[in-house]
């Protein structure tokens, strides 16, 4: 993240964990203002609206989920399967990560004059959390075997984003031992072909 001011770094703090909670509709920088003990007017000497104060977390919040997803697939995967890391910690992580909560509320419930900006901000997510998948496929696989890896495993990440807002955790983990378990099997028959192996799924 860009550096900013001691003062700024508080209000941005305590500007996602407000966001978070109740959306940028419901959201007062009054409230935000008072959570850093600070008052209103003093917040505009940091930031000019609060579209530029919600933008600015949402970025941050972006590239933190970024870091996240490249640290945890950065190793070679456990068991030959690709991805697997993320699916295996994603719950706990949106558990964990206010900056997770406030991106998924706000790429999936966004407000109307943002929305173009919010989707760019919110598909580079996906586009990095992609990559980071396919670095971990081996080469064996076609180009459009590839892609079409790539957008179901996206597909499995982002079902499990809208179990877990809306469900509870057994759901959620219902939801992904199913998914994965199909998805898992299906790549390891389709790189098992390419590469002229036997392999049956389990």
């Amino acid at each position: 993240m860009k550096s900013r001011s001691p003062s700024l770094a508080r209000i941005c703090d305590a500007a996602v964990q407000h966001f978070a909670v109740v959306g940028y509709d419901a959201a007062s920088l009054n409230e935000i203002a008072g959570m850093v003990g600070i008052r209103k007017a003093s917040l505009y000497s940091h930031v000019a609206s609060k579209d530029e104060l919600f933008l600015l977390v949402l970025e941050d919040a972006a590239e933190i989920e970024r870091d996240f997803v490249t640290a945890t697939l950065a190793a070679p995967p456990s068991a030959g399967e690709p991805g697997g890391a993320y699916i295996e910690v994603l719950a706990a992580r949106y558990d964990a990560s206010v900056h997770l909560r406030f991106l998924l509320r706000t790429a999936f419930l966004p407000p109307v004059a943002l929305k173009p900006v919010i989707g760019k901000i919110y598909i580079g997510f996906l586009e990095c959390l992609q990559a980071c998948f396919l670095a971990q496929v081996p080469d064996v696989l076609s180009p459009p075997d590839r892609s079409r890896f790539g957008h179901a495993y996206l597909g499995i990440v982002e079902s499990l984003f809208v179990v877990m807002i809306y469900a509870d955790q057994a759901e959620t983990v219902i939801r992904k031992e199913a998914m994965w378990r199909m998805f898992r099997d299906a790549l390891a028959l389709r790189m098992s072909r390419a590469s002229g192996t036997s392999l049956r799924p389990e």
